[in-house]
């Protein structure tokens, strides 16, 4: 395959981190030619559609490239996203959320549902994909698919002059939702089954099948833990959250079971530093769901949705953590990256660069509930988390170009 289309993830992973360097300058030098909020605006969609689509792609490309018949078809799916949301990012960095932003956006949507059928029509033509990877892989395409419903109520509530509603925030829940907790959850476990069965590695199919379906049942009424604030919504939408939080939850706990049902084999087969990884990942997984289940506690839900630092630790967590850290070790397991001191040294600076922001974010958030002292030196903290971020980042691209060139020259 060819290994520019790689370069792509790894020149959106770096963006991302650039522009959260800058997002951390502006305290200290808040006069910069462009508004903060396009930086943030850039910023936000160069992970999601950027960074995590591509990458999540790319794994999928890696691993059935040579079993491919339309191989120009997805390395012209793969130049298009990379095009298409450059092209985005710069819109949001000139003009924000507006014309050219929303055109290219909702370009990026369609290349999406080309992805997915592209991706939908490769795993039915394979006779040995796993049953079980089969259906997450196939409930990531539909929550993909149902995501982009958020994005279209956007618009329409914004044509409709109720950009200040509270219908719009749940929009954009809606989007988050079914992107980080269906598309983007789901694509990885199916990955990571198929990556591991290659090797002869069998996770407990039935404890995955139970998992599966418990967890994508629960997605649905699982969106309203996003949207508990809108207190017009009443005892009903609680209740619904209540049965979505705890399904997602079981889900979580049968597919981490799963995980160290198998971690023996697993360890025999992947370096120490691949098994690191991977028991970070899910343990960030189970902390992510478990957090999620405090907004069924009432008196947590204004205390968690009224402090900004919250929300963006816990959308860090997610696709800075779990999403993020999943998609690189499945790099390490397909041998884009190789397990060398270099990429060691990489991914020991990003995680602490990740570990810092985390802390220093919920710190923060607790600090003001709490009433107290705010965190010390916390945006300088955060300044120095983001630069750890991008050196983190820029020692794995060196190291992926550098094994890239020895395999090369092989």
């Amino acid at each position: 395959m060819p290994r520019y289309i790689v370069h792509f993830t790894f020149i959106f992973l770096t963006i991302t981190a650039l522009s959260g360097v800058w997002m951390r300058v502006f305290p200290f030098y808040p006069d910069f030619t462009i508004p903060y909020s396009n930086i943030l605006h850039g910023h936000s969609h160069l992970a999601i559609l950027g960074w995590a689509f591509l990458g999540v792609f790319m794994v999928f490309l890696v691993h059935y490239w040579e079993t491919f018949k339309h191989q120009k078809e997805a390395i012209t799916i793969a130049i298009t996203l990379f095009i298409v949301t450059i092209l985005m990012f710069v819109a949001f960095l000139y003009q924000g959320y507006a014309s050219f932003s929303i055109v290219l956006s909702t370009m990026h949507i369609f290349v999406e549902y080309w992805a997915a059928s592209f991706i939908y029509r490769q795993v039915k033509s394979q006779l040995r994909i796993p049953r079980v990877a089969g259906l997450f892989i196939k409930g990531g395409l539909i929550s993909l698919i149902i995501s982009s419903f958020g994005p279209y109520g956007i618009a329409y509530i914004s044509a409709s002059g109720m950009k200040g509603s509270p219908l719009y925030d749940m929009a954009i829940y809606f989007y988050l939702h079914f992107q980080y907790n269906g598309w983007l959850f789901l694509f990885l476990i199916g990955l990571f089954i198929i990556v591991v069965r290659t090797k002869n590695i069998i996770l407990p199919e039935s404890t995955l099948k139970i998992g599966f379906w418990v967890y994508f049942i629960a997605l649905f009424p699982g969106y309203f833990l996003s949207i508990l604030w809108a207190e017009e919504l009443g005892l009903g939408a609680e209740v619904i959250a209540g049965v979505g939080g705890i399904g997602q939850w079981i889900g979580v706990i049968c597919v981490i079971s799963a995980y160290f049902k198998s971690k023996k084999d697993l360890e025999t087969t992947y370096s120490g530093f691949t098994m690191g990884t991977l028991t970070v990942t899910f343990f960030l997984l189970f902390l992510k769901g478990t957090m999620e289940l405090g907004l069924l506690i009432p008196s947590l839900v204004p205390l968690i949705y009224d402090s900004r630092n919250i929300i963006i630790g816990y959308l860090h967590l997610t696709l800075l953590g779990f999403i993020s850290l999943f998609i690189l070790t499945l790099y390490l397991m397909k041998d884009l990256l190789a397990t060398n001191k270099q990429t060691v040294y990489g991914g020991i600076i990003f995680f602490t660069g990740f570990l810092l922001n985390a802390l220093l974010l919920f710190g923060q958030g607790l600090t003001e509930w709490l009433h107290m002292t705010a965190v010390p030196f916390y945006i300088e903290g955060l300044f120095v988390a983001s630069l750890l971020l991008l050196l983190g980042i820029m020692i794995l691209w060196v190291s992926f170009w550098r094994s890239s060139e020895r395999k090369r020259d092989k």
